[in-house]
């Protein structure tokens, strides 16, 4: 056999237990499963909701994730059941995103005045959370709940950052961990605070 025959042999060798690939589809790098894994790698760690932030409470059920890089936080609903938070759900300008959690216990609210904005939160859990207390540029702290347990505090890295969104894990009866989305705010905070007209 001459060259060509070499040739012909070789193009025709495959690897034993392989299927040959058809020749008419073109094959794309990103359509290998391979691939595909890598770019939804880099993808989630480079976008802003990467589980990367610290978590506090005992985890496990479902995880959610609550934020808007668009709009500021400008109030949250915190269900409060005993001895544990039940779900939360932030408002982001005029709008409410979804519940997360489960249902009953009793729903509080805070809302936040035009320039206010959360600083740091304190909290506590045991099994499932027990207590979160946000606190404000403008000095409010509100708290939602009963201390007990593990207590923890969560602040940004930066000055003048303020939270932008929750992430978090819960279970059939209620919030089980809790983590805070920090960045820089979207409006400048106002100096003056509002007054009250009687």
């Amino acid at each position: 056999r001459g060259p060509q025959g070499l040739e012909s042999i070789k193009a025709r060798w495959r690897a034993p237990h392989t299927a040959r690939l058809p020749s008419a589809a073109p094959q794309y790098p990103w359509s290998r499963p391979e691939a595909m894994l890598l770019l939804v790698t880099l993808m989630l760690l480079g976008s802003h909701l990467c589980w990367a932030h610290q978590m506090f409470g005992l985890g496990g059920g479902h995880y959610f994730s609550s934020s808007d890089y668009y709009h500021d936080i400008s109030g949250l609903r915190i269900g409060v059941g005993s001895p544990m938070l039940k779900r939360v759900q932030v408002q982001f300008d005029t709008y409410w995103d979804n519940q997360h959690g489960a249902s009953g216990g009793k729903t509080q609210e805070l809302k936040l005045w035009p320039g206010e904005h959360i600083i740091k939160v304190h909290g506590s859990f045991k099994a499932f959370l027990r207590q979160l207390i946000f606190c404000t540029n403008w000095g409010r702290c509100i708290p939602f709940g009963e201390k007990g347990g593990n207590e923890f505090s969560a602040f940004p890295s930066e000055e003048g950052q303020v939270l932008i969104g929750i992430i978090g894990q819960y279970g059939l009866l209620g919030l089980k961990s809790i983590g805070f989305i920090w960045d820089y705010p979207l409006e400048e905070a106002t100096s003056a605070q509002p007054t009250t007209v009687t």
